[in-house]
């Protein structure tokens, strides 16, 4: 993904004094001028006050931003079985000095061997966490209230996606059929369930956020087009006798399906019905996502394969391409498998427009029209800017003293594992 005590500290003595060397001096003031070039390229000299705060969180714990709160999941103090336990922390509110030291709200055991994947803020004062046990391929999802931690509700299966009232949850056991189903938020009830002998689970969603179509591609070669509501297939493409024994995956890419089968063949199927579009052959396809007006196949041997979605011609393709990151309306930010620094390339043409240098990308949950990365400053921190994919020069946002890296992005907050222990929480710059 080393204890924890939040308990009272007990204040070390103070080491002994001893006189600066000159090159204690000159350090110092290499350091400070570091810092100070830094801030002017974030945009001035520091406020008086900033909301940031740090989490004691100790190493091999996992953070979490959801909603108001933010969560950890660290070692049980004095903990000797690998017992593990899950804090609630109130988001940080107001500027000032020096960081907060924040405080538990409270904390709940996580069942032995679990390991937390998702924790999501729901409607009225819900907290969804799912976890999932490795050993024995067995996965719960449980509902908490966020006020008090206490547990509403548990069920079996990983939450994938949630809307106001109902989450979609499925397990992933190796050894027996798994299950899709949705359930209502309120208590956990099933609302209808579906056995899944399934390699792939995709969406379609609404602008609202409204998932308007379940997508499901079976190991048998099978797709299905499933109702969100009521669980009934809506559309189901059965499987051909060639198609027997295949590999298959599913994306939603629009009112597209595209199927990658055997790694090699990609199908376009409309979500509406399921009707054939086109087919082609590409080399070893791991996946077939939307890239803003196109369709880009990554491939599993490194480099990307750009469709046109209406026919599925080869627009362009390039080994020289590691990962796709962002997409924009014309252009794409991607990382060069080469050099592993971020370019900007023109999704028509494949021109490089350019080169953002060597950054850290922090993690997001949810689609940004802007990506968020971090570079390391000696003896400082991490200074922390802005990509886009239309080739504008990075641009520098902030300054995070003391941070070291594994940073995450949520509601306007800034999450990095600290130099000396826990996570500091930065409020981003309006």
């Amino acid at each position: 993904m080393t204890l924890i005590d939040l308990g009272e500290l007990t204040e070390l003595p103070d080491p002994p004094r001893r006189r600066r060397s000159p090159l204690d001096r000159s350090r110092a003031a290499v350091v400070v001028m570091a810092l100070v070039a830094l801030l002017m390229l974030a945009g001035g000299t520091p406020p008086p006050g900033r909301i940031h705060a740090i989490v004691p969180a100790p190493l091999g714990s996992d953070l979490f931003l959801a909603g108001n709160q933010i969560l950890t999941v660290s070692p049980s103090p004095e903990s000797v079985d690998g017992s593990q336990q899950l804090l609630a922390y109130d988001r940080p509110d107001h500027p000032t000095a020096v960081p907060q030291r924040l405080e538990p709200l409270w904390r709940v055991p996580v069942p032995q061997g679990n390991r937390v994947y998702r924790v999501q803020s729901v409607a009225d004062d819900g907290l969804l966490v799912a976890m999932g046990r490795q050993d024995t391929g067995t996965s719960e999802t449980a509902l908490l209230d966020t006020r008090t931690g206490q547990e509403r509700w548990r069920v079996p299966g990983i939450s994938v996606l949630d809307t106001r009232d109902r989450a979609l949850l499925r397990t992933y056991r190796d050894e027996a059929l798994n299950t899709l189903r949705a359930i209502d938020l309120d208590d956990g009830a099933e609302v209808w369930s579906m056995p899944l002998a399934a390699a792939s689970v995709d969406y379609r969603q609404r602008d609202d956020g409204t998932v308007d179509s379940i997508v499901v591609a079976t190991v048998d070669g099978q797709v299905q087009v499933i109702d969100p509501t009521s669980g009934t297939v809506r559309h189901h493409l059965p499987t051909s006798t060639d198609r027997r024994g295949s590999y298959q995956q599913a994306w939603v890419s629009g009112d597209l399906v595209t199927v990658v089968r055997n790694s090699h063949t990609v199908v376009a199927l409309t979500v509406d019905g399921l009707v054939p579009r086109w087919q082609v052959t590409v080399p070893t396809a791991t996946y077939v996502t939307g890239c803003g007006p196109l369709l880009c196949a990554g491939l599993a041997g490194g480099g990307l394969q750009v469709l046109d979605p209406a026919t599925g011609a080869t627009r362009w393709s390039t080994e020289n391409v590691l990962d796709i990151v962002l997409v924009g309306a014309d252009n794409a930010l991607a990382v060069d498998r080469n050099t592993d620094s971020f370019v900007s390339l023109d999704l028509d043409t494949r021109a490089l427009l350019a080169e953002h240098g060597s950054w850290e990308m922090v993690g997001r949950y949810e689609y940004a029209p802007q990506l968020l990365v971090v570079r390391r400053i000696a003896e400082t921190g991490l200074v922390l800017a802005r990509l886009d994919p239309t080739g504008a020069p990075a641009r520098r946002i902030d300054v995070l003293p003391g941070a070291g890296g594994d940073c995450q992005s949520r509601y306007d907050l800034v999450a990095c594992r600290r130099t000396d222990g826990g996570y500091g929480i930065w409020q981003l710059p309006g």
